[in-house]
């Protein structure tokens, strides 16, 4: 992790068994936690679930519209672009821009889950 710029994340599942949901694992988690900036190899909304967790998802650096594609193949395709894209630019030039992004992602990664986790709980109790 020290000698890397970007973090390629290899999620578990690529289409989440085609349920249209989302799959993050300790693969995402771990690129947060090093302090990297990463490209999601996921299910579509991947990011989406990311941000709405309260994470960034450094939309000013990377392009993340392959999140947005359904469609296995283009979204695949999306992905190997976006990764091009962002290795023909100055990697180290590149990640002092991301900085911002990646200190709020491990600030938030640390803080306490008391408030989502009641939350969950007050949600699962109403069923």
């Amino acid at each position: 992790y020290t000698n890397s710029y970007c973090n390629i994340v290899l999620e578990t599942h690529f289409d989440a068994d085609q349920s249209g949901g989302t799959f993050l694992t300790e693969k995402t988690f771990k690129a947060i936690k090093h302090g990297q900036p990463f490209v999601i190899v996921g299910p579509a909304g991947s990011l989406a679930t990311l941000r709405s967790l309260g994470y960034r998802t450094f939309d000013r650096y990377i392009d993340n519209s392959y999140d947005l594609i359904e469609d296995n193949t283009l979204r695949w395709q999306r992905i190997v672009e976006t990764v091009k894209k962002i290795h023909s630019q100055d990697m180290y030039q590149w990640s002092i821009r991301c900085w911002s992004d990646v200190e709020h992602n491990q600030q938030l990664f640390v803080s306490s889950k008391q408030d989502r986790l009641n939350k969950l709980l007050t949600k699962l109790r109403t069923l």
